[in-house]
């Protein structure tokens, strides 16, 4: 009797379950990953569809996934002029004519959802209203009909009226529907396109398969049959991502002193010289002026700075004039090159890129091989590139889940991989970017789900006692 009471508090000894209940079953069949993944959209018009396509075929990307988004809306525009496709009788779900035409330019964009997949391709996003539960019944149909892929449906479902009202703005002024329009006409044509599909939609049932369901933007997340590389990356992402706006700074540890050099002469445990301790003093001046101007223009009550490092004491060191509480990251850490650098690339670099130059003197096979494949060629005894993304996803999740602003101070090799995110740079190309010491990138999120740039050089003559740093800068958009 004993052993049975052990045995319901601590969990009985049997191997497995013996329940082979249908959820369970359809659980092993979607747990592992298809060969191709279509994440296709469901929401009314003026819900944020296409902002969240964007990220997520940004965050994908990113990841080293092949991934495109197909956009039924632009197929529409191509096949129709917007001046006549545009308008909200267009969408009457009673003239026939254009119900026809709307669904030939659907699955014309379903197709090439499909043969991009076919050709090699791993995420297709297919952004559209698929507003009916036929609708969708027909393209899950053809999705997995050869057995090789399977679809995620992403509903987004607003029922706030600012957030409606702002994505309607958005939509009004920058999609080419409206641009023969006054902005009062077009908000009163769109509201009629809303309400013709209002008459018909549908929301996403749990009988449909994998989904997530995103309420105002991410104001609550539901998901049902999410399993795999879903669970793991896209849910979590689209948890994280809202339409706030607030900036992130991106910066490499300060110098660090030659005699505090441990072992071999390696400078990851090195300390910061004066020059470092100079630029932490900027930093935090820096930091705090532009935290200032963000909380003032906002008008919303102003919250501490999100401080993210890596480990290193030089980095951590930098950023501990800006902020009591630092949160310290080993996956901000720099890239291991195993064992490769030691004595001339430890941790800190003197140019705007890692020493590849140098690289190519010491080691020209492995630099060779690594200019074919920079994302995936190893380090010997260290790491790739490409575990550099994945130890990052987590960090960037979070920081693409903060509401205040963000500070980052990191190394150059980690520093390039979230810059090709921010920048919309494909990851592939990361190694070659450049980052200049005592230089802040400040990234600022956009309405269309990219981010503008700008960089920062905290100049080295500038006064560190109570004189606001000079600053030059430069910006760039990234879409």
């Amino acid at each position: 009797m004993s052993a049975g009471g052990d045995a319901y508090y601590n969990g009985s000894a049997e191997v497995g379950s013996k329940i082979l209940s249908d959820r369970q079953l359809l659980r092993e069949q979607l747990t592992p990953n298809a060969r191709g993944l279509i994440v296709a959209m469901v929401g009314l018009p003026a819900r944020g569809k296409s902002f969240i396509s964007r990220k997520v075929e940004r965050f994908l990307k990113w990841g080293g996934n092949r991934t495109q988004t197909f956009n039924v809306g632009k197929y529409r525009r191509d096949a129709v002029d917007p001046e006549r496709s545009g308008k909200s009788d267009f969408f009457d779900n009673s003239n026939s004519d254009s119900v026809a035409q709307r669904m030939q330019m659907a699955m014309a964009a379903l197709a090439d959802a499909i043969k991009f997949l076919d050709e090699g391709g791993k995420f297709a996003i297919f952004d559209a209203t698929n507003s009916t539960v036929a609708r969708r019944q027909m393209i899950t149909e053809k999705v997995t009909a050869g057995g090789q892929y399977s679809i995620l449906w992403v509903e987004a479902v607003c029922d706030e009226r600012e957030v409606v009202l702002f994505n309607m703005l958005t939509k009004v002024r920058y999609s080419p529907d409206f641009q023969h329009m006054t902005e009062e006409q077009a908000m009163q044509d769109l509201k009629q396109r809303i309400a013709n599909y209002e008459k018909i939609y549908e929301t996403v049932q749990d009988s449909e398969g994998a989904f997530i369901k995103l309420f105002n933007l991410s104001s609550k997340v539901m998901a049902n049959h999410c399993y795999g590389r879903v669970a793991k990356s896209i849910l979590p992402f689209l948890m994280a991502i809202h339409i706030g706006s607030r900036p992130i700074w991106l910066t490499r540890a300060g110098a660090g002193s030659p005699e505090s050099k441990g072992q071999h002469g390696s400078d990851r445990a090195s300390s910061l010289s004066q020059e470092g301790q100079d630029f932490a003093k900027r930093l935090a001046k820096f930091v705090k002026t532009r935290a200032q101007r963000y909380w003032e223009r906002s008008g919303k009550p102003q919250e501490e700075t999100q401080v993210f490092t890596s480990t290193m004491p030089r980095a951590v060191s930098s950023a501990r004039c800006t902020a009591a509480l630092i949160d310290q990251r080993s996956a901000l850490n720099p890239i291991d090159k195993g064992v490769l650098g030691a004595g001339w690339w430890d941790v800190e670099c003197a140019e705007d890129v890692p020493p590849w130059k140098e690289m190519d003197k010491r080691h020209p096979e492995f630099m060779k091989q690594f200019q074919q494949d920079p994302l995936y060629c190893q380090f010997p005894g260290g790491e790739r590139y490409m575990d550099v993304v994945m130890r990052l996803e987590s960090v960037l999740i979070d920081v693409e889940m903060c509401t205040s602003p963000v500070l980052i101070v990191s190394h150059i090799t980690t520093l390039q991989v979230l810059l090709a995110y921010f920048k919309g740079i494909p990851v592939e190309e990361a190694w070659k970017l450049s980052l200049p010491k005592n230089m802040v990138v400040e990234v600022s999120p956009t309405e269309g789900g990219g981010f503008l740039s700008e960089e920062h050089d905290l100049c080295l003559s500038i006064d560190v006692g109570g004189n606001e740093p000079a600053l030059d800068s430069a910006m760039e958009a990234s879409f």
